[in-house]
């Protein structure tokens, strides 16, 4: 057995049999008038299935990923074995959006290497996440023209994204690499950090249970009011999607639809406005911006604590996807995350072909957005939707339709990556 198992390793770790070491060689012994072989000498020895040096990086590029599932594991032991209590959890939340985030972001914004003959990407960025938001907005109101909680949760979660997964494909890929990087760093900077940052959280603040549409103190408070608790059977027919939400008091009062250009003109107060552009987040993004655009550097006193508050977010971010993700939900729950992903797939989509035919720029950059318009929902709508008091079931819902997301991109990515790839050359970086 031990002989059968050690020629099978052979076989599998042999060079290929035309190559000049491969075993075709030896099958009809050597030919002394064909002109002479490459010296070929230690090729023989080279089974990289034997090789250490090759084990250990392939183990070292999944070691990554382990890492992460054991992260997200671990918050959800701590949920499930309540090792850690809600209000705990609350709190990492706050911190890690609040303060490891927008340390992260201006670190690496500002150390970013930008092509300033690209700074018109972010112009069409700005033009084309226009674009989207009011795609977003006005499919948003036809899916849920009465569940104003509904509404504005379908908003979120059908824009903005999360980029951070597309860096490593676009270094790893000979075709794209730092041109092709850069190219989507000022694609996130242009329009799709303002999303993100400043409307998101407008939407959040305005649709919020409590809010009423009309603004007011409690549209930009820290939590819902207390609400007593309804039985299910009371909501109205064509109310079913609250039954995410934490229920309120009063009767449900339905709104009248409205225009695109007169709910936007009637619609979010100032206060929201004024509260949204002074998040952490959007100001660091700037600022790095503004730094990197002036071409001031990055000190060590000031490098060393960005990266000390920084690079926890990570960790802490996985480990809240892993607390607040409680996966067991019902297939009324499954429906309305499908028509929330389903519709920010159709307008990425559309969204792509337009840029694609559009864009007046070289195809690697075109291939480069399209990429980027594909990536998952961002990560900073689980501070949102829990800040603003959504309720238990779209928290759980926004994890949930997170993970889904991200694992639909990053397979969409790699897919549209291997066909983009294979008409282009390689870049010389």
């Amino acid at each position: 057995r031990a002989t059968a198992v050690l020629v099978l390793l052979l076989l599998l770790a042999r060079p290929a049999a035309g190559g000049p070491g491969g075993a075709a060689r030896f099958t009809h012994g050597v030919d002394l008038l064909a002109p002479a072989a490459a010296d070929t000498r230690g090729e023989l020895d080279d089974w990289t299935l034997l090789e250490p040096g090759e084990l250990t990086n392939r183990v070292v590029r999944h070691l990554s990923a382990f890492l992460v599932l054991g992260i997200i594991g671990a918050g959800a032991g701590a949920r499930v074995h309540e090792l850690v209590s809600r209000e705990s959890a609350d709190r990492l939340r706050r911190v890690c959006f609040t303060w490891l985030l927008p340390a992260f972001l201006l670190r690496h914004i500002w150390l970013c290497q930008l092509d300033r003959q690209l700074y018109v990407v972010a112009a069409w960025s700005f033009l084309f996440h226009g674009l989207w938001f009011c795609l977003s907005f006005k499919a948003a109101m036809v899916m849920e023209p009465k569940d104003r909680q509904m509404r504005g949760w379908t908003m979120l979660m059908s824009q903005g994204a999360m980029n951070s997964f597309l860096y490593p494909l676009l270094l790893r890929n000979e075709r794209f690499g730092e041109k092709s990087l850069a190219c989507a760093v000022l694609w996130d900077l242009g329009g799709n950090m303002w999303i993100c940052q400043f409307g998101l959280f407008a939407i959040a603040a305005f649709f919020r249970p409590g809010a009423g549409g009309a603004g007011g103190d409690d549209a930009i408070g820290g939590g819902a009011p207390a609400r007593d608790e309804l039985e299910l059977d009371e909501l109205m027919d064509d109310q079913e999607g609250e039954q995410l939400l934490a229920p309120r008091k009063g009767p449900v009062v339905a709104e009248a639809p409205r225009s695109t250009l007169q709910a936007l003109s009637d619609g979010i107060p100032r206060e929201i406005v004024v509260h949204a552009l002074k998040q952490p987040v959007l100001v660091c993004c700037v600022l790095g911006f503004l730094l990197n655009f002036a071409g001031a550097p990055l000190p060590l006193i000031a490098d060393t604590p960005l990266w000390i508050v920084g690079e926890p977010y990570k960790f802490s971010l996985y480990f809240l996807v892993g607390y607040y993700g409680d996966h067991r939900i019902g297939s009324h729950e499954v429906k309305r995350m499908g028509f929330a992903l389903g519709l920010r797939y159709a307008i990425s989509a559309t969204i792509i072909v337009a840029v694609l035919v559009l864009l007046p720029m070289e195809p690697i950059y075109r291939y480069t957005v399209a990429l980027a318009l594909l990536s998952p929902t961002s990560s900073y709508l689980i501070h949102l939707v829990g800040e603003h008091g959504y309720g238990e079931g779209l928290l759980r819902l926004t994890v949930c339709g997170g993970f889904v997301s991200t694992l639909v991109s990053t397979f969409a990515q790699s897919l549209l990556m291997a066909v983009f790839s294979s008409s282009m050359e390689p870049v010389q970086q």
